[in-house]
């Protein structure tokens, strides 16, 4: 069974479009910041990263609370990371 479409209110789906704008900035902001840590600490924040970026399709109210967490344990002006 799938839940309302993207955009679509719910009782955990917020209806505002500003905040999936929002929410899909600072996950791009995490890992951006995640991908200029070290290896031995980059690769569990990218996993946390993955598993928040998971959440959101079920429960985005949630999975935005859990990334403003781990973002408060990023360094906050971490260089751009490598692109590929």
């Amino acid at each position: 069974m799938t839940g309302p479409p993207a955009g679509v209110g719910g009782p955990d789906r917020p209806a505002d479009p500003a905040f999936y704008d929002d929410l899909a900035r600072r996950l791009r902001d995490a890992h951006r910041r995640a991908a200029a840590l070290g290896a031995d600490v980059r690769i569990p924040v990218i996993r946390r990263l993955l598993g928040v970026t998971e959440m959101v399709k079920r429960d985005p109210a949630r999975a935005s609370a859990r990334l403003d967490e781990l973002l408060a344990g990023l360094p906050p002006d971490a260089p751009d990371g490598p692109t590929r």
